[in-house]
């Protein structure tokens, strides 16, 4: 499956692999603060299978979102099978 992304979509899946210090996926995670801008962005992202919901991540107010692999794939990566998140 092929997901296109906007900018901010693209950035966000981005910081959750690792990518805005590195040129390699080093991890597959992001927190959102449950109230914030960035969270109606990430349920987006979610409804249309490039993040999933990790519930059993979140900390306090934030709201923890794993990158899928058609997620990484809609930016030009691929997950190694450590990150890969099984729900």
């Amino acid at each position: 499956m092929s997901i296109a992304l906007s900018h901010d979509e693209t950035m966000l899946v981005r910081r959750a692999l690792g990518l805005e210090s590195s040129k390699s996926v080093n991890r597959n995670r992001v927190a959102v603060h449950a109230n914030g801008d960035m969270i109606p962005l990430a349920r987006g992202l979610a409804d249309r299978g490039a993040l999933v919901r990790d519930p059993t991540a979140d900390y306090g107010s934030m709201r923890v979102f794993r990158v899928t692999t058609d997620g990484a794939s809609a930016i030009g990566k691929k997950l190694r099978t450590d990150l890969r998140f099984n729900h």
